[in-house]
């Protein structure tokens, strides 16, 4: 059977996804010009909350120290990490219909609440799979507090802006990275003998969590969304476009992430240098600036051909991390990885959801998560694997490898659309 993946027009970042959500019954304050105004104090209140808690998240990119002060090697914490996200992929499609039921900020609320919580007791705990049980209520809250983020962007600009809303919110979202990883730094920069550190770095990552939350309770939400079917995924579209190409790149993508949230860490505490926020100084700037300045590539150049230098670059970003000795040396390959981020993320999102029809783009986009879901789980589990028996150069080649190869199948999957622009009937 041959791959097919037909390129269509329209939206050309994953904030244009939100078109799929479910739709909202808007007041008439809501639909008055007053509201055509989208940079509110409302707005600065949702981007404030989001990197505060995307910060507490990146703190926790620092996890795997925890892991190696507990004696444990990478193949543990790759079990744990992996074991962790089986938790997200139970709740993936539920998400949604949970902010429908309970509201945007009520979903808001329990997520962060549980992370604070979930952040609190980790550090008390050293039986490994209580410690994984635990991380994978981390991660259902942080997917659960993440897609809460999409809808509020949805509800609180006018409809022509949803695009640059989201877009905006996630400029927040690498914020936090550039932040967590150098407040993480700064805390171990003393050394990791004894558990004082580790007492700070787990309790300012609740801190986080809790600001993110109370930030949220004076947001004035818009009205909940309409009561509506549950949709169920279009096995017809599914089968009349084939999902290998794209879902590969999914995956591969989510096993790269694996190296920034955790590998990154051990690799430099093993090659003797513990300090990795110059990887982030460059790759949250370099994607960040990049989404502005190319914010129309996917439309002009096509969204698969996007993907497939996206892909290019991040292989290049991996087998040059591969190589690092000192941490100088991460400016490369953040600069690379950060290109790659850019590119991949926003048009694989979109060319996921648009292969659905209209009703169902909000299934799509669940879909694709979904996938990234699983080569997170995979990420985990098979470089930790790779790294303990083979060490980090040879774990990183080969998922340099992977992420070539899955950017090659998209590349060869329908030639034709490469060069197309056509929308799909």
């Amino acid at each position: 059977m041959s791959l097919e993946i037909k390129e269509t027009t329209g939206p050309s970042s994953p904030a244009e996804a939100v078109d799929a959500l479910p739709r909202t019954r808007t007041s008439e304050a809501d639909s008055s010009s007053g509201e055509e105004r989208l940079y509110t104090a409302r707005f600065f209140q949702v981007f404030a909350a989001v990197a505060l808690f995307m910060t507490g998240f990146a703190l926790q990119f620092h996890f795997g120290q925890y892991v190696g002060y507990l004696g444990h090697g990478e193949d543990v914490l790759g079990r744990i990490l992996g074991a962790g996200m089986i938790g997200v992929l139970l709740i993936r499609l539920q998400i949604g219909r949970w902010i429908d039921h309970f509201g945007c900020k009520p979903t808001w609320i329990i997520g962060t609440s549980i992370a604070a919580v979930t952040a609190v007791a980790i550090q008390f705990v050293t039986d490994v799979w209580l410690i994984a049980i635990i991380r994978g209520a981390y991660m259902m809250a942080f997917a659960a507090v993440m897609t809460t983020v999409a809808v509020f962007a949805a509800q609180i600009a006018p409809p022509h802006r949803r695009a640059e809303c989201l877009g905006t919110i996630g400029m927040a979202g690498f914020s936090g990275m550039l932040l967590g990883p150098t407040i993480g730094d700064w805390i171990f920069a003393a050394g990791v003998d004894t558990m004082g550190p580790y007492r700070i770095f787990f309790t300012l990552s609740a801190a986080c969590s809790v600001g993110a939350g109370l930030i949220m309770l004076g947001v004035r939400v818009p009205a909940r969304p309409l009561a509506h079917e549950r949709p169920e995924v279009s096995w017809r579209v599914m089968r009349a476009h084939s999902w290998v190409p794209i879902l590969l790149i999914a995956m591969a993508f989510s096993m790269v992430f694996c190296i920034n949230m955790t590998f990154l860490e051990r690799m430099a505490e093993v090659r003797g240098f513990k300090d990795i926020k110059l990887f982030f100084l460059v790759y949250a700037p370099t994607a960040m600036m990049l989404r502005i300045l190319l914010r129309r590539m996917p439309e002009r150049f096509g969204r698969q051909r996007t993907i497939v230098l996206g892909m290019f670059f991040s292989t290049l970003g991996v087998l040059c991390l591969s190589q690092v000795t000192t941490a100088w040396q991460l400016v490369l390959p953040g600069v690379l990885m950060g290109i790659g981020h850019c590119f991949v993320f926003p048009s694989m999102v979109d060319l996921a959801a648009s292969q659905f029809p209209e009703s169902q783009r909000g299934t799509g986009t669940s879909v694709i998560m979904g996938a990234g879901d699983i080569g997170m789980l995979l990420g985990f589990f098979v470089l930790g694997e790779l790294i303990d028996g083979f060490g980090y150069g040879a774990a990183f080649a080969v998922l340099a490898g992977v992420v070539l190869l899955a950017g090659g199948v998209l590349a060869v999957s329908n030639r034709p659309a490469l060069h197309s622009h056509k929308p799909v009937r």
